[in-house]
């Protein structure tokens, strides 16, 4: 075990080396996590649990969050999106600092972490920002509701769809990346495998168009909900 360890370090440092100075901070970031990207490891977490598909949340993820880190496209689990700008934040800590400052400032529409899960809207679910920004948390959240939406929408491309709009026009736009990542390679470093992947439903079959709404609730019709009241 020991010198596996020693191995794995020495690998670390010559793959380190060979990164840009930003790419580096971001290894170094991921390297608490095992060095495993932790949107990727909540997703298989999450899938396992909920019985959402594994592969419909890494695409979601990363047509989400995606970024390249040393020459691969991974979701980053704190990131912010603010009313239509996104920012990428190094740590956790300051993801929250900024969320709570915008906060502070009356902002409500804001997406929150690997899945981007929207304040004012989905922000009741979770006890705290951290909590809200914990990639564990974040992706059952995020796979629960592509089941509700499922359940609503009675295909996966509708769900999928919905997740981001239920306006059809983006709606299609949004399934048409997601579906796209999909059809290519499986992400690493987690490899997908029928073990990981729930088949109680066909993935992307045709279906109805989603209606008028958005990703920020279920149904349109839907107040919007104070945070951590």
């Amino acid at each position: 075990m020991r010198q596996n360890a020693v191995l794995r370090v020495g690998l670390a440092v010559v793959w380190l080396a060979g990164l840009s100075q930003a790419d580096q901070s971001n290894a170094f970031a991921l390297s608490s996590h095992g060095g495993v990207n932790p949107c990727d490891n909540a997703a298989a977490k999450a899938a396992k649990s909920s019985g959402a598909p594994l592969d419909v949340l890494m695409a979601i993820a990363r047509v989400e969050t995606g970024r390249t880190i040393g020459g691969v496209f991974s979701p980053w689990p704190w990131a912010v999106n603010q009313a239509g700008t996104g920012s990428f934040f190094d740590t956790a800590q300051d993801a929250v600092v900024h969320v709570s400052q915008a906060m502070t400032n009356g902002e409500r529409n804001i997406d929150i972490g690997c899945f981007q899960i929207n304040v004012r809207w989905h922000g009741d679910a979770f006890a705290s920002l951290d909590a809200m920004f914990d990639p564990n948390q974040n992706a059952s959240y995020a796979a629960h509701f592509l089941l509700r939406l499922y359940d609503e929408f009675g295909t996966w491309d509708g769900a999928i769809g919905a997740y981001h709009s239920r306006q059809a026009g983006a709606a299609t736009a949004y399934l048409s990346k997601v579906s796209g990542l999909m059809a290519g390679p499986p992400p690493q470093p987690i490899a997908l495998s029928t073990a990981q992947r729930d088949n109680r439903y066909p993935l992307l079959r045709s279906g109805p168009s989603a209606g008028n709404g958005s990703l920020v609730a279920t149904r349109s019709d839907l107040p919007a909900i104070p945070l951590f009241r």
